[in-house]
C-alpha cells in the first residue's frame, strides 16, 4: 500500500500540468539566462577599455608635454610630480590592457587596477543601495582580492571566466548566496501546494483508503520531496552543462569568502578568510534538505487547516519571504529572543555558511550548528503539529 500511494502521487506530480510548465519554464530559464543574459553581465567594475584608451593618450600626451618643458621634478608644495604621477598612471593602464588583450589572467590580478571613474561609480552605487555603504564596499572589494590571490597561487590556468565568477560552479555558489534558497522553497511550495487538497476532489475513493491518515500524508509527502529534488537535481544538471559549455565548468577546490565576526572586525583583517567551494556547497546541502522537508510538512498543515491550494500556496509563500518584511541589518531580536533562534533567519542559508550573515547583522550568533539544530527543531515541531491536526482533521473531514 505504501508503494502505491507514493507512486500514485508521483504520477500525479508528473502529470499535473502546473508542474509540466514550471519544468518547461525553468529548463528553457537556463538557456536564456546562461546564453543570453550572463554574457551580456558585466560586473560593477567592469572598465570602459575605450574610456582606458582615451585616458591613456591623455596620459602619454602629459608625460610627454612635461618632459619637453623640463618640470619633471616635484613640485614643493605638493611633493608630487605631474610628469611622474602621468607617467605611473600611463604604465598601468598600458600593463592592464596589455593583459585584457592578451588574457593574462595572472598579469590583470597582479595589477590590481581599477580607474578611478570606476572607482567612483562603484562608491556611487553602495552610496546609493547600501545602508552602510562604506562598510559593504570595504567588504565586498577584500573578499574580491582575496579569492583573486588565491587564484595566483592555487589554480594553474585562471581564465576571465573565473575571475568574474561565471563558471559553472561558481554561478551555483552564487545562486545559493543570493537568491536562490528562497527561489528553491517559493517552488517547493508551488508544487506542493495542491498534492492533499487535490484529494477533495476524489471523495469518495480517498475517503475508504484503509491506511492510516497521519502514514497517508507522510507517504504523499515523500512523494512530493523526491519530485522536487529530482526536479532541482536535473535543472541543476542541464544548468551545469549549458553553462560549462559556455563558460567553463570550474572547480569545486576554488576559493570562495568565509567570514569570520569578530568583534574588532575593523581593525582585524584576519575576519576575511576562504574556503573550498565544495566545502561550501557539502555545508549548505543539509538546510537544503531540511528546508525543502519543512515546506512539505509546513504545507500539508495548511492543506488540512485552510483546504484550499490556492491558501496553500499563499500561506507558504508568506513563510518563505516572512523574514523579508521584517528583516533589518540594525535588528538583534524579536521580542527580546535572539535573531539566531528563529528558523526565518537561516533561509538565506549561503549567507549562514559563508559568514555573511553575521557581517551584515554584526552578531557572532548565527552560525552553522545553531541554525541545522533550530532547523531541525522546526521540523519536530511541525510533525507535533500534524499529528495533532490529524486527530482533529479526520480524513473523513478532510475529504468531505
Amino acid at each position: 500500500m505504501t508503494k502505491a500511494i507514493f507512486l500514485e502521487t508521483f504520477k500525479t506530480l508528473v502529470r499535473n500540468s502546473k508542474n509540466r510548465l514550471v519544468i518547461v519554464v525553468a529548463f528553457l530559464g537556463v538557456i536564456v539566462y546562461s546564453g543570453m543574459v550572463l554574457p551580456n553581465l558585466e560586473p560593477l567594475n567592469t572598465v570602459d577599455m575605450n574610456r582606458l584608451e582615451i585616458d591613456m593618450l591623455g596620459n602619454r600626451g602629459l608625460m610627454e608635454s612635461q618632459f619637453e618643458q623640463g618640470t619633471t621634478e616635484a613640485n614643493l608644495f605638493t611633493g608630487q610630480s605631474t610628469y611622474q604621477m602621468a607617467k605611473e598612471e600611463f604604465q598601468q593602464q598600458r600593463a592592464f590592457k596589455a593583459a585584457i588583450d592578451t588574457g593574462d589572467v595572472r598579469r590583470y590580478i597582479q595589477l590590481d587596477y581599477v580607474p578611478e571613474e570606476v572607482a567612483d561609480k562603484m562608491k556611487d552605487y553602495y552610496m546609493q543601495n547600501s545602508s552602510e555603504p562604506m562598510k559593504d564596499l570595504g567588504y565586498d572589494q577584500t573578499n574580491r582580492r582575496i579569492r583573486l590571490e588565491s587564484y595566483l597561487e592555487e589554480v594553474p590556468n585562471p581564465t576571465f571566466h573565473m575571475v568574474q565568477e561565471k563558471t559553472s560552479w561558481q554561478q551555483i555558489h552564487l545562486f545559493l548566496l543570493n537568491w536562490g534558497p528562497v527561489l528553491l522553497l517559493i517552488g517547493t511550495v508551488f508544487l506542493a501546494s495542491d498534492v492533499v487538497t487535490r484529494d477533495r476532489e476524489a471523495r469518495t475513493q480517498k475517503a475508504g483508503v484503509p491506511y492510516a491518515w497521519s502514514k497517508y500524508l507522510f507517504v504523499q509527502s515523500a512523494a512530493v520531496f523526491c519530485f522536487t529534488g529530482l526536479f532541482f537535481l536535473a535543472v541543476g544538471l542541464w544548468f551545469f552543462l549549458v553553462n560549462g559549455l559556455l563558460f567553463g565548468f570550474g572547480s569545486l577546490d576554488l576559493k570562495v569568502p568565509l567570514y569570520t565576526y569578530s568583534s574588532d572586525y575593523v581593525t582585524n583583517d584576519s575576519v576575511f578568510g576562504l574556503m573550498e567551494l565544495g566545502t561550501f556547497l557539502w555545508k549548505s546541502l543539509p538546510f537544503l534538505l531540511l528546508f525543502l522537508y519543512l515546506m512539505i510538512r509546513l504545507s500539508v498543515l495548511f492543506s488540512l487547516v485552510f483546504r484550499n491550494d490556492v491558501v496553500v500556496l499563499m500561506a507558504g509563500v508568506f513563510a518563505v519571504v516572512f523574514e523579508k518584511l521584517y528583516y533589518s541589518r540594525r535588528m538583534r531580536d524579536i521580542l527580546g529572543i535572539d535573531l539566531s533562534f528563529f528558523p526565518q533567519t537561516y533561509i538565506d542559508f549561503g549567507k549562514v555558511v559563508s559568514g555573511e550573515k553575521n557581517f551584515l547583522l554584526n552578531t557572532p550568533m548565527i552560525t552553522w550548528n545553531r541554525g541545522l539544530l533550530v532547523v531541525a527543531g522546526t521540523v519536530v515541531v511541525i510533525e507535533l503539529l500534524l499529528w495533532a491536526a490529524t486527530k482533529v482533521v479526520t480524513r473523513q473531514r478532510f475529504v468531505r
